[in-house]
């Protein structure tokens, strides 16, 4: 199969769809303004996520992959681009919103069959397989996943990049599996992100600045998820069920984290803060650009141990027993948050 020209009209088509869409998104106030959570300077266009989609859709179209046999995941993904500029633009009800991914995600899990079956041998003796609770904990998983990567788009080119580093991993695994259509799918994806970081980063000027916003950081969540479970399950499979929590690693214990904290402190789940691990290395006093190469280099080493693990036939449940720990490891930092902001400003401030 020939990448070049799909990876290039992906990449020109995001850069042309965001340059025409972008006086329209302004004009129609599909911004984000700053405000005491949100802050950067002046209301930046939330056209990021649209840009992606459109232009990995049009790339599609060059590639041999049968569009047809993909078609759920396509209509699946345009439900979450809409309902995602549509709470960008006007605020949807966290129960509506909830709804409709819900539906979305449906139209891949119950028509194609793209179910989390089984979790593996994470537990050494057995294989823990889901039975009937097997749609149920894959619907939950993919809302999980979409909501890590959410939470993770708090500065610049963060959640882009995360979500690059995963979906370059999911790209060698579909490789060596033989996975061709997952790994084109992939690669457009990365293709079309990469353009997109460039506006998100500046690098074509602070003017032209965008924002992913929820349609691109659910939609990419979504295609993230959609990937790790169909290339984990099965006879065919890629790679352990275990190992796509290593490839997501930051995002999801940044979640999961959050999570609990929530849950301990009696707030909403889905009411938003200022205490993911990006802010907390903020407060410490370290400059947005170095905590965005340390996030970033964490995922790249934890990606990178989890495909060694693999490929090295390093069993499953000391892989899981290993991730336990390192999140375990996390959550004592998080608990413990004065002490290590305390030790990051002796040491890297």
């Amino acid at each position: 199969m020939n990448y070049i020209i799909p990876l290039f009209i992906s990449a020109l088509s995001c850069l042309i769809v965001i340059r025409l869409i972008t006086p329209f998104a302004i004009n129609i106030k599909l911004v984000d303004m700053p405000s005491n959570r949100k802050r950067h300077n002046g209301n930046i266009p939330l056209v990021g996520g649209i840009g992606i989609f459109i232009a990995l859709t049009i790339s599609l179209l060059t590639t041999q992959i049968d569009l047809i046999q993909q078609k759920n995941l396509l209509i699946a993904m345009l439900l979450i681009v809409s309902v995602g500029a549509l709470d960008d633009h006007k605020d949807l009800s966290v129960k509506s919103r909830f709804f409709l991914n819900i539906v979305a995600i449906l139209v891949v899990v119950g028509v194609d069959g793209i179910v989390l079956h089984s979790l593996g041998s994470i537990f050494g003796f057995f294989e823990l397989e889901l039975h009937a609770w097997a749609t149920f904990f894959t619907v939950f998983a993919v809302i999980g996943v979409m909501n890590a990567i959410n939470m993770s788009d708090g500065i610049d080119g963060l959640s882009g990049l995360l979500s690059l580093v995963t979906l370059l991993f999911i790209a060698y695994f579909s490789y060596i599996g033989k996975q061709t259509d997952y790994l084109m799918i992939a690669l457009l994806a990365c293709s079309a992100l990469s353009v997109f970081l460039l506006f998100n980063l500046g690098v074509f000027g602070e003017s032209r600045k965008v924002f992913m916003g929820d349609a691109g950081t659910t939609f990419i969540g979504f295609l993230v998820a959609v990937l790790l479970i169909d290339l984990s399950q099965g006879g065919a499979a890629a790679f352990y069920p275990v190992t796509a929590i290593w490839l997501l690693s930051i995002p999801l214990m940044d979640a999961l984290s959050s999570m609990l904290r929530r849950v301990v402190n009696g707030s909403s789940l889905f009411k938003p803060d200022r205490m993911h691990l990006h802010h907390f290395l903020i407060r410490s006093g370290v400059g947005s650009g170095k905590v965005l190469v340390i996030i970033v280099m964490s995922s790249i080493i934890m990606a990178f141990l989890g495909s060694w693990m693999q490929v090295n036939g390093v069993v499953e449940w000391k892989m899981f027993v290993l991730f336990m720990l390192i999140f375990f490891l996390y959550l004592l930092g998080v608990m413990h948050t004065r002490k290590v902001m305390k030790f990051i400003k002796r040491r890297l401030v």
